[in-house]
């Protein structure tokens, strides 16, 4: 048996190169920790930065063809409106120049109709000249010979009509200086029937003002003799007040006057100091107070020994139970001590045990080398 080689399909062969190289740089990804952990590809970066640079100069070479193109528009828009503006003058020139030769005001065809020299000449003898026909148009309206005489007749009724104007105007001013002096001593009347009606208020206001003043005088007179009664009545209570004060029990020092508040009280305004029956009763009382006050101290000073001989006791009592505790937790610490070591020594006998017998065998490179081969 031969073993026969059979060609290798080009397509199928660069199928398998382009996947053998995408595992490759499949591979460099992966496998490298740094670019795995950060995530960043320096070279396609690279690619970018550069790419953002290249399409940064074409748009700036862009830009600048833009405005080197604008400026060239520019100019070539203020020629052609600098050639447009040399035309409309050379027309508007040659125009000029056409009229000027070709358009006289003399060559026109109804020159005849405007020459002044012709017109200077009357077309007519008189305005009833049967020569001038309707289509003769030498008669208009107001171009009449007789122009001058109209106008001087036509001065004269203006003159008349300004008499006129003038006569009615002095009639106006006359009757107007009439009703004038009219409304004066119509003013007049009134200002004398102003001042007789102000004379008649004046006096009925100078009655009424003497009336109230009398009636006022008489009301002064009533108060005053009111006042004087008042003040008469005012005097006798008064002199009422005083003889009461007099005869009143605080005057007269009655010690046995008995307070409002109740038979047993002394009223404040007539007491006038203590007797010896109650400055004796005082007394008294004050010692048994004192008295009292003494055995209420004897009494709290025997508490208090009480009391602080019990808090010896408990001190006492409370030393002990101290001691007792710290003993019981030094006696609980050295069992746990024991029972710590004999826990460690057990541990370390297993540690041992486990390292000797168990596990024997060490890992080497090539263990960890078959793995992470490939991505896949």
């Amino acid at each position: 048996m031969y073993k026969i080689d059979f060609p290798i399909d080009a397509k199928e062969a660069a199928v398998i190169s382009r996947r053998r190289r995408a595992e490759e740089e499949r591979k460099l990804r992966i496998f490298n920790p740094h670019q795995r952990i950060i995530g960043k590809d320096l070279k396609a970066l690279e690619i970018q930065i550069q790419e953002k640079r290249e399409r940064k100069e074409r748009e700036k070479e862009l830009d600048e063809a833009w405005v080197r193109e604008t400026n060239r528009q520019q100019l070539l828009v203020m020629e052609l409106q600098r050639r447009v503006e040399n035309d409309k003058k050379r027309v508007w020139s040659d125009v000029q120049d056409f009229r000027s030769s070709c358009q006289r005001f003399e060559d026109r065809r109804e020159f005849d109709l405007n020459d002044k020299r012709k017109l200077a000449y009357a077309a007519r003898l008189h305005d009833e000249d049967v020569r001038n026909g309707p289509a003769s148009m030498q008669k208009f309206e107001g171009e009449d010979l007789s122009y001058k005489q109209r106008i001087v007749n036509q001065e004269m009724q203006k003159k008349a009509w300004l008499d006129a104007q003038i006569a009615e105007k002095k009639q106006n001013q006359r009757e107007y200086e009439e009703a004038h002096k009219m409304y004066e001593e119509r003013l007049r009347e009134m200002s004398l029937r102003t001042t007789e009606l102000g004379r008649a208020e004046n006096q009925a206001r100078r009655a009424v003002e003497l009336a109230y003043n009398q009636y006022n005088l008489a009301l002064a007179q009533e108060n005053a003799e009111k006042k004087k009664l008042d003040r008469l009545a005012d005097e006798e209570a008064t002199l009422a007040h005083q003889l009461n004060c007099f005869h009143s029990e605080l005057l007269t020092e009655v010690t046995d006057a008995t307070s409002i508040n109740g038979p047993f009280r002394v009223g404040r305004a007539q007491f006038k100091g203590y007797t010896e029956e109650m400055m004796k009763t005082i007394r008294e009382e004050q010692l048994r107070q004192a008295m009292d006050k003494k055995r209420r101290e004897k009494e709290e000073q025997a508490y208090d020994a009480a009391w602080e001989k019990m808090n010896r006791r408990y001190a006492i009592a409370t030393h002990i139970l101290d001691k007792e505790l710290d003993s019981r937790k030094k006696d609980k610490h050295i069992e746990l001590t024991n029972i710590n070591r004999e826990l460690a020594q057990e541990q370390r006998l297993r540690q041992d045990y486990m390292n000797n017998l168990v596990y024997k065998g060490n890992f080497t490179e090539g263990f960890f080398d078959q793995f992470n081969t490939s991505t896949r």
